[in-house]
């Protein structure tokens, strides 16, 4: 804890609370006990305390006597204020991004966006969301740094559809994202839900946005883009924008934000509406750089709205706007690659009038063709792919498309589906995937087993049946997450479980354990005080002659306590697999 104290003491705007154990639980007997005395637990105390805790208790092991030496110990200890050390920073539950001016730059990617996009919007309306899936692991392998999420279209719930997106992208991608959206009540539900620190995608200087979004911003620690707009007229030059961004800074300033918290947006206007619209965003960039210390960001695609060869002024563009001290462009992954071209250089910097040297050169030139890519997967390896992409929307489709052109359901089974399951399990391993994406898969592998079991009917006889598992959180213990992934797992490789449920008491799950004759029994416990309902509960069946194998798993357990009470271990899902096939090929 001290460690951990010590690393966020330099960003906590707040104070940090620290309330630690009496050392780690050992279970003596059927009691759980913590073998640290009050002197060595005060020890600890002080150095937790120097590292900059604000509030020091005692939790699992600590007694009065604890308190009271804790109490001694730091009766005369000045406690260490939030320093606040000012940061600009994104993250994900996987990974964060770091701004720093002029040392780093980043891309989000801009396909998230129903804006132009048919299909898109079309899959939005009816609340699919596998083109949106694909779409963010299509621009996350293409580079980009994070995602821009923009679920904005007539006639949906979208507040709604934005909290299953955030949910959604957070599964299958570690990009961190930026929330989009011109309804603050949506922009609240998304920045409140997403776990990592975020982007609001914008804040301008009107007065109802200033006077909703700043306080979401600063209440739930999110980063914002400062779009340069007030009133209906656009600000055409940089001194109008530079006016408008003091104005928001005051505003921000005024609630405890600062420029560590935002990003200056140079807000790009199309060349084809005026020849110094480049011009004048690179003058932002260039004064937000050098003068008045912010990160900056842009539209990158804008600028070239309705020129041919857009992507040669796009990549022309972000040139000058990086050598500028540009942070970061919302863009296509694919067009954020710099590059030099003297035609387009001069129409950005208005050396070309009316664009008429850059158009006579391309204008006659044919367009590449933008044919719509084939997808060449055969219809099983749609299914492979699908549980392996975590798609449960589309699983259905794509094993009805299979079955449709002739795969037997059972071969579709056994040499698809299973394979993928399994191909998931490896990725969790090796650390690939995390638990997001296992939930995801299995629960599709789920979804698309229930579909297929009507086609398996005839097939029953020819699969192999696997054991039967009773499942169950032990009595006094409500913690059922792990308990619920293990048994996903399980049924997804074929076993039978019958889930008890939570705090299920020592006597149900022997009357059950008659009942069913199980060839296992999965047992769960999260707490120290309810692990020892577990040895209580094979006793018992011991005792009535029961003949079943017994297998357990938690956070508090480990495999040598397993064994004290014979039992096996798991310690997640995909292990609990492997222990339930072994004990299964005994029998």
């Amino acid at each position: 804890m001290a460690k951990f104290i010590s690393e966020l003491k330099s960003y906590a705007m707040i104070p940090l609370v620290a309330k630690p154990n009496a050392g780690m639980p050992k279970l003596i007997g059927n009691r759980t006990s913590f073998g640290m005395g009050v002197n060595e637990f005060s020890l600890h105390i002080r150095k937790i305390a120097s590292s900059g805790a604000n509030m020091i208790g005692g939790c699992c092991g600590t007694t009065p006597a604890h308190i009271a030496q804790l109490k001694k110990t730091l009766v005369s200890f000045n406690p260490i204020p939030p320093s606040n050390q000012a940061i600009s920073a994104l993250s994900s539950p996987r990974q964060g991004v770091v701004l720093k001016q002029k040392k780093n730059f980043f891309v989000v990617g801009e396909k998230i966006n129903p804006t132009g996009k048919k299909r898109l919007q079309i899959e939005l309306s009816r609340g699919k969301l596998s083109l949106l899936r694909q779409l963010a692991k299509e621009q996350q392998d293409q580079g980009a740094d994070l995602l821009d999420v923009n679920v904005g279209i007539a006639g949906i719930n979208e507040k709604k559809l934005m909290q299953e997106t955030i949910c959604a992208l957070t599964v299958i991608t570690g990009l961190p994202l930026v929330v989009d959206s011109a309804k603050p009540e949506v922009v609240e539900a998304a920045v409140r839900l997403y776990p990592g620190r975020t982007l609001i995608n914008s804040i301008s200087g009107e007065k109802n946005k200033l006077k909703k979004l700043l306080p979401i911003a600063k209440k739930y620690g999110a980063m914002f883009v400062l779009l340069p707009l007030a009133g209906k007229e656009l600000p055409k030059t940089f001194l109008a924008r530079k006016k408008i961004i003091k104005l928001i800074f005051k505003k921000a300033r005024k609630i405890g934000l600062n420029k560590s918290d935002f990003l200056v947006d140079g807000l790009v206007m199309p060349l084809s509406l005026s020849n110094r619209s480049a011009q004048e965003v690179l003058k932002v960039i260039r004064w937000c750089s050098d003068s008045f210390g912010a990160n900056t960001i842009m539209g990158l695609s804008n600028i070239s709205f309705g020129m041919p060869k857009r992507h040669i002024i796009n990549r022309a563009f972000l040139t000058l706007a990086k050598k500028n001290g540009l942070t970061l462009a919302i863009a296509d992954p694919l067009d954020n690659r710099p590059i030099r071209n003297k035609l387009a250089e001069n129409l950005l910097l208005g050396k070309d009038k009316g664009g008429i040297k850059f158009v006579t050169k391309y204008l006659k030139e044919k367009e590449r063709r933008m044919g719509v890519r084939k997808d060449r997967l055969s219809p099983q390896e749609k299914v492979y792919k699908s549980i392996l992409d975590g798609n449960k929307e589309d699983i259905r489709g794509v094993i009805n498309e299979a079955l449709t052109l002739g795969f037997k359901p059972l071969r579709l089974m056994q040499k698809v589906m299973i394979p993928a399951v399994i191909k998931v399990g490896e990725f969790f391993e090796k650390k690939k995937y995390f638990l997001p994406q296992l939930i995801a898969s299995a629960e599709t592998m789920k979804k698309g087993t229930q579909y297929l079991e009507s086609f398996l009917k005839k097939d029953i006889t020819k699969m192999q049946k696997k054991a039967i598992i009773l499942m169950a959180t032990v009595q006094g213990d409500v913690h059922d997450i792990g308990k619920n992934i293990v048994s996903l797992m399980l049924e997804n490789h074929g076993f039978q479980i019958i889930d008890l449920g939570k705090d299920v008491s020592t006597e149900r799950i022997i009357q059950e354990i008659k009942r069913h004759s199980p060839d296992i029994v999965g047992l769960s416990a999260l707490m120290t005080t309810t692990m020892v309902e577990m040895e209580d509960i094979i006793s018992a069946a011991k005792r009535e002659g029961l003949k079943c194998d017994f297998l357990v798993g938690g956070a508090v357990l480990n495999k040598s306590y397993a064994r004290s009470i014979g039992a096996e271990y798991a310690k997640d899902g995909v292990e609990a697999v492997r222990v339930a096939e072994k004990l299964y090929k005994k029998k």
